[in-house]
């Protein structure tokens, strides 16, 4: 692939997740109209609930682009069987990289009242437990397999694999602070790129999609369970209070 094919795919990611869908709707006619990216509880619940079920839409767009951009070779650029060191290994990093993204999180938010005040504010307080695991499963495979190509890409066209993974790691936090306006700050990006370069150097190390893609399940739904527990008790508590 060519140079302006990785910067395609490299950008195609945030581009969707922040373009497509979310720029219609009550949420960013009441944005534009008050010069705000924070707008009332109630106007951002009725967009959230609206735009959830899209997200698996999202990750489908973002496969069709790379599989455009990458053509019918695309599984064979990103083998999914290549490997270099015994599946066992393999697992056990996956696990690692996944315990070590939710100590991450969790250092992050003790060391940041704003990163911990944002998580009131996730999408994983809402909507289906089915919708979120087949976020989970079927994102997270297509989140990694655009990092892969991506890393891949640059790799052909002469990057260090340093230089790739963080390109890779700072369009992923571009893209996850999408839709959610109290993370949209240097400190919101910076910790979502310390969790893409995590996954960015498991599948360096490893070479196979697989490790990342596992290290990812382990930290969303491990993140999803924590928040949902934390903050819906809590809203249970206030509403008995009220």
């Amino acid at each position: 692939m060519s140079e302006f094919d990785a910067y395609t795919i490299l950008v195609a990611y945030p581009a969707i997740f922040i373009f497509v869908f979310d720029w219609t709707g009550e949420g960013p006619r009441w944005a534009a109209k008050n010069r705000s990216f924070f707008p009332p509880a109630e106007i951002k619940a009725r967009q959230e609930s609206r735009l959830r079920p899209l997200l698996l839409g999202k990750y489908g767009l973002l496969f069709f682009a790379l599989r455009i951009i990458a053509g019918p070779r695309l599984f064979q650029i990103v083998s999914l069987g290549s490997h270099s060191r015994p599946w066992l290994v393999l697992i056990a990093a996956g696990i690692a990289g996944g315990l070590l993204m939710l100590a991450c999180r969790r250092l992050i938010s003790l060391l940041s009242a704003r990163a911990m005040s944002a998580e009131k504010h996730d999408y994983f307080l809402r909507g289906s437990l089915v919708l979120w695991l087949a976020v989970f499963l079927v994102g997270g495979f297509v989140e990694e397999l655009w990092r892969v190509l991506c890393i891949l890409a640059f790799q052909q066209n002469g990057y260090t694999a340093f230089s790739a993974n963080l390109l890779t790691a700072f369009c992923f936090g571009i893209a996850h602070v999408s839709g959610i306006p109290s993370r949209v700050s240097p400190g919101g990006v910076g910790a979502e790129m310390i969790l893409g370069l995590i996954l960015g150097a498991l599948f360096i190390w490893s070479d196979n999609i697989l490790v990342p893609y596992l290290a990812s399940v382990i930290y969303f739904i491990s993140t999803f369970l924590r928040v949902r527990r934390h903050f819906g008790e809590m809203d249970k508590r206030l509403q008995v209070a009220s």
